[in-house]
């Protein structure tokens, strides 16, 4: 049924170095000195704060289909490279999980009671997903969602720095540590869904499901926000508006990069965003690797 396989074409540069850093970030102490944590915005701030309490089940739901895929292949008949990538992936996304709980908890601390109801409900998703959906069809919606995070890196070098820049410093300092290793590995999942045989259809399958489901929650969220706060006005609902859907939105501009997915002989390593990432960032990155270093 899900047939049309296509040819890998591309593989991860020869210097390409993953690596699982454990680093803390006081996110709730700067957020309790300053709410509205990006450039003193209410619509922006709880744009980030609603599309992050999204990943720590998301972080989970990964971490299960690699791994299900992966035994369900057999490790023996995975490269030696894939594993290991697989490994710190694993390694990596249960760290991002972690800071993306911090931050859920520390909306949860300021009052917005209902983002643990809204953990909750994405939990038993996931758990359903585990028992009742395919690995393979899971790993289909995993890749995707990789390549959504891998291109905000892209779209915050390229189209809008200004969201790194208008945020606190430890919000800054997250986003891009996260953006980083994102980028690492975003082929992670790809390669392992590519071993697993699988074909263009199921692919795109998996694209349009995760991009429906990530689209549905962080706009319920964002609202939910927003209107804890009595926020949810003409005014805002339009800002809220612009600020995803118009000229230089958010969605109008990381969509058209999202999409080079499409393609049937795609290969998230057609781009490379690691030195560009750094450099369009070199003064936040000089603290960040101070902060990395200290904490290994």
């Amino acid at each position: 049924m899900f047939g049309m396989k296509v040819k890998k074409k591309q593989s991860a540069p020869t210097d390409l170095t993953i690596d699982a850093r454990k680093v803390e970030f006081p996110l709730a102490e700067d957020m309790a000195k300053n709410r509205y944590w990006h450039s003193n915005d209410p619509v922006v701030t709880h744009f980030f704060n609603a599309l992050q309490s999204t990943f720590p089940e998301g972080e989970r739901f990964f971490i299960d289909s690699a791994r299900d895929v992966r035994d369900k292949i057999g490790k023996e008949n995975l490269p030696e490279v894939l594993k290991r990538h697989i490994d710190v992936f694993i390694r990596q996304e249960a760290f991002h999980g972690q800071h993306h709980e911090h931050w859920t908890q520390a909306l949860i601390d300021a009052g917005y009671g209902r983002m643990d109801a809204f953990s909750d409900e994405l939990k038993k998703m996931r758990l359903w997903a585990k028992e009742n959906v395919p690995a393979e069809t899971r790993l289909s919606m995993t890749s995707a969602s990789e390549h959504f995070t891998a291109s905000m890196a892209h779209f915050f070098i390229y189209k809008r720095p200004d969201l790194i820049r208008g945020a606190s410093e430890p919000f800054q300092q997250l986003l891009l540590y996260h953006a980083l290793e994102e980028v690492e590995h975003k082929a992670v999942c790809f390669d392992l869904y590519q071993e697993s045989k699988g074909g263009y259809r199921l692919r795109m399958l998996g694209l349009l499901i995760s991009s429906v489901d990530i689209m549905k929650h962080v706009s319920e969220r964002h609202i939910y926000l927003l209107k804890k706060d009595g926020l949810w006005n003409l005014s805002n609902r339009v800002k809220a508006m612009n600020l995803i859907w118009g000229r230089k939105g958010i969605a109008t501009q990381l969509i058209p990069y999202v999409l080079t997915y499409t393609k049937p002989n795609f290969h998230p390593w057609e781009t490379d965003e690691r030195v560009k990432l750094r450099a369009s960032f070199e003064d936040i990155f000089q603290q960040l690797d101070a902060k990395m270093a200290t904490a290994s």
